[in-house]
């Protein structure tokens, strides 16, 4: 695998609101595979939004 640049974007969640991450993404060179990894700077507001998406579920009227 293989290391891609990082990029830092403002995601939109439904739930939490604005987030704004580190993207970093993974990728095989072999295939079309890739993870994206998504960070947030350590005992930010943004570190603590990411945290309760886990927590919170999809919004109301959309499924998994």
């Amino acid at each position: 695998m293989t290391a891609n640049r990082e990029v830092r974007k403002t995601v939109d969640h439904p739930s939490v609101g604005p987030v704004t991450v580190d993207c970093g993404v993974l990728t095989d060179g072999d295939t079309e595979l890739g993870i994206v990894i998504m960070t947030a700077a350590p005992g930010s507001e943004d570190q603590t939004k990411l945290q309760l998406t886990t927590v919170v579920g999809p919004p109301a009227g959309t499924r998994n």
